[in-house]
C-alpha cells in the first residue's frame, strides 16, 4: 500500500480508458484538497472520495509541504472550474509552485497545433517546421511524456523526457489560455457597456500573455534542471 506524505501531489485516472486525470494535494490524515469539476469547488475530502475508489499514485512531493498546504487551505471553498483556465491540475501546481499550468492542457495544445501545422493550416513555413527534425523531436517528446504520465513513471523522468516538447508546448499553453481569457474578459466588459474597462482589460491581458509566453521556456529549462538535480539528492 502506498504511503502518502503531507504535500504529495496525488493523481488518479477517472475515465474508463484511464486517460483523464484528476489531481489533488494530500494534506495528511487521509484527506485530500482538490478542485472538483463535478461541484466546481475546491473541497477537502477523503482519499477514497477523491479517487472514487480507483488507484492513486504520487506524481511528486512538495519541496515545501507547509507552504503548499497553507496555500491550498486558503483556497478551500473557492468556486469555479474551467478546463483551460482553472482545472484540478493547475490548482495543485499553483499550491506547489505558484504557477498555473497543466500538462493535460499543454500536451493537447501541442498535439492539435502540430497536426494543424503539418496540414498547412498555419502556412507553409509552419508546415515545414512541424515536419522538420526539430518539430518531430518536440512532438515525440510530448508524446513520450504523456505516455510516461499515463503509466506512472516518476515525475522527474517525465519532466526530462518532455523538455524538448515543453519548450514548444508550454508557450503554446500560455498563449491559448492567455488569449482565450483576455478575449472572454474583454467581451464581458463590452457586453456590460464598460468600454474603458474593456480596453484596459484587453491591453493588460495582452501584455500579461506576452510575458507568460516569453517566461515559459525558461521555466521549462528550470524544471528540467531541478528534476535532474533531484536524482542526486
Amino acid at each position: 500500500m502506498t504511503v502518502f506524505k503531507t504535500g504529495d501531489h496525488l493523481v488518479t485516472n477517472i475515465d474508463i480508458l484511464g486517460v483523464t486525470e484528476h489531481h489533488g494535494l494530500y494534506m495528511g490524515q487521509g484527506d485530500v484538497i482538490h478542485l472538483t469539476g463535478q461541484y466546481s469547488e475546491i473541497l477537502k475530502t477523503s482519499v477514497h472520495s477523491f479517487s472514487g475508489g480507483k488507484e492513486v499514485r504520487i506524481k511528486r512531493s512538495a519541496s515545501n509541504p507547509i507552504c503548499a498546504i497553507e496555500t491550498a487551505k486558503e483556497e478551500l471553498g473557492t468556486t469555479g472550474y474551467h478546463v483551460l483556465f482553472k482545472n484540478c491540475e493547475q490548482f495543485v501546481n499553483y499550491c506547489l509552485d505558484k504557477i498555473h499550468t497543466s500538462n493535460q492542457v499543454s500536451n493537447a495544445a501541442h498535439l492539435i497545433t502540430h497536426v494543424a501545422a503539418r496540414n498547412g493550416v498555419f502556412g507553409s513555413t509552419a508546415a515545414e517546421f512541424a515536419k522538420s527534425t526539430v518539430g518531430t523531436i518536440a512532438i515525440v517528446s510530448t508524446g513520450a511524456k504523456a505516455v510516461g504520465e499515463y503509466v506512472g513513471l516518476p515525475d522527474s523522468i517525465n519532466t526530462v523526457i518532455g523538455t524538448p516538447g515543453d519548450l514548444l508546448a508550454k508557450p503554446l499553453e500560455a498563449g491559448v489560455i492567455g488569449v482565450s481569457k483576455t478575449v472572454g474578459d474583454t467581451y464581458e466588459k463590452l457586453s456590460e457597456g464598460e468600454i474603458v474597462d474593456a480596453v484596459t482589460t484587453l491591453v493588460e491581458g495582452t501584455v500579461d500573455t506576452a510575458i507568460d509566453i516569453v517566461e515559459a521556456p525558461f521555466k521549462v529549462v528550470g524544471s528540467a534542471f531541478n528534476a535532474i538535480a533531484s536524482w542526486f539528492d
